[in-house]
């Protein structure tokens, strides 16, 4: 019994150690450096988001490398590359004198952000956890989310040991090595998947099991208008995530707000939102998913209308709250919807390709940065992001269950 534990909680730590170092070493921590490193290297924001940009492309496009690299040399292989990848990305970011290097090591922080997160993590949790997956991934995914509330404070930290930006990527450097080290060793390797082949989707209710949902593939589930909005929230997420994250300080600061309240205000906002992960996971348990998407894309919008009209703490609060609930509830949304809506048969290919698809959120950072030097504020980028929010969560309203062409549509259930 003990033995059995063991090689689900062991895996369960590793890859949710290695997902906390590549969160708290991305996303969030690079738009908290970015002004020092602006500044100290003589770029502008338009280059600088490019790096955003590539960061999020490298996650996004990688995502069906690491789909295929899990398939051919296990999780375990992925996890060596991963954190090979890693390693390289933040010592890149580390030494570089040129936007050259600093663009080479985003797309690396970015390709290994997809090889050992939520591809690989997602795929061996759901196996090795038949019960309660939903409160699993949501743990999986709040220890995620508290890298991003580590970062930007370990950059303080550090910076305020060293007074500079550099000894903070070379910390990044060696807690990748690390991770990765302990990753590959722990999870497994090449499995045989044909088991899964013919298992049902996890459904909450036998009338929609009957209704023919046993027979999604990944050709039936691209077909569907479903698959397209819960990718469509995803990618909502991942938009502000990277856009806000990029520009967020900077844009408190030309507001009159002090650097170290702007990157607190990043931390507060990955914390809540890590804390609200862990509910949402239980939540998605009990209550209708569906709706907690909905409840997401409300928070979203809310929270980057906050932040674009910020000029201190009441509205930097309306951020921390909406997007940390909307960041919260966003990753197990749009992960639990994917497994009840279409199964566990093509869930790692559907997957990845979500994040595939994701990867349009990437041209968020590119277009603030040149929004930044053209009219010299990011507040309409911010703007934009709260409609595109309001836009899923409309189509997110008008969410059903799929079923087949040749079924009778089921009337609703939690497994919404």
């Amino acid at each position: 019994m003990r033995a059995a534990a063991l090689s689900r909680w062991v895996p369960f730590s590793s890859l949710s150690l290695i997902f906390f170092v590549v969160s708290a070493g991305a996303f969030s921590s690079l738009g908290v450096v970015l002004p020092k490193m602006v500044g100290e290297l003589h770029w502008d924001w338009q280059q600088a988001g490019w790096g955003y940009t590539l960061l999020g492309l490298a996650c996004g496009l990688a995502s069906l490398i690491s789909a295929a690299l899990v398939r051919r040399i296990g999780v375990n292989g992925t996890m060596l590359v991963g954190g090979l990848t890693m390693t390289a990305g933040f010592a890149a970011l580390a030494v570089t004198h040129s936007v050259w290097l600093y663009l080479f090591g985003t797309l690396l922080v970015g390709l290994s952000f997809a090889l050992v997160s939520t591809v690989p993590g997602t795929h061996v949790l759901t196996d090795l956890f038949a019960e309660r997956r939903s409160t699993i991934l949501g743990v999986y995914f709040t220890i995620g989310g508290l890298g991003g509330v580590a970062g930007p404070m370990m950059y303080v930290w550090i910076n305020g040991w060293t007074h500079g930006w550099r000894p903070f990527w070379w910390v990044f450097a060696a807690m990748a090595a690390c991770a990765g080290a302990y990753a590959m060793f722990t999870t497994p390797g090449r499995r045989d998947e044909r088991a899964h082949d013919t298992e049902a989707p996890e459904q909450a209710s036998l009338p929609e099991m009957l209704e023919g949902l046993r027979d999604w593939t990944v050709r039936r589930a691209l077909g569907t208008p479903q698959f397209y909005v819960i990718v469509g929230g995803y990618t909502t997420y991942l938009l502000i995530n990277t856009t806000a994250h990029g520009f967020a300080v900077q844009h408190l600061i030309e507001h009159g707000v002090s650097a170290t309240s702007a990157a607190e205000m990043l931390s507060l906002e990955q914390l809540f939102g890590a804390g609200i992960t862990i509910v949402g996971g239980v939540l998605a348990e009990r209550i209708s998913t569906k709706a907690l998407m909905a409840v997401s894309m409300a928070a979203l919008a809310l929270g980057m209308y906050g932040l674009a009209e910020a000029h201190g703490w009441p509205l930097m609060w309306v951020y921390v709250i909406g997007v940390g609930l909307g960041f919260g509830l966003s990753f197990i949304c749009s992960t639990v919807l994917l497994l009840r809506y279409f199964g566990r048969k093509a869930n790692l290919e559907l997957f990845s390709i979500m994040c595939l698809i994701s990867t349009s959120a990437a041209l968020g950072p590119a277009f603030g940065g040149w929004a930044r030097d053209t009219l010299g504020s990011f507040t309409g980028m911010f703007v934009l992001c709260a409609l595109v929010a309001v836009g899923l969560l409309v189509a997110t309203l008008f969410l059903r269950p799929p079923v087949m062409k040749t079924a009778v549509a089921p009337v609703g259930s939690l497994a919404e």
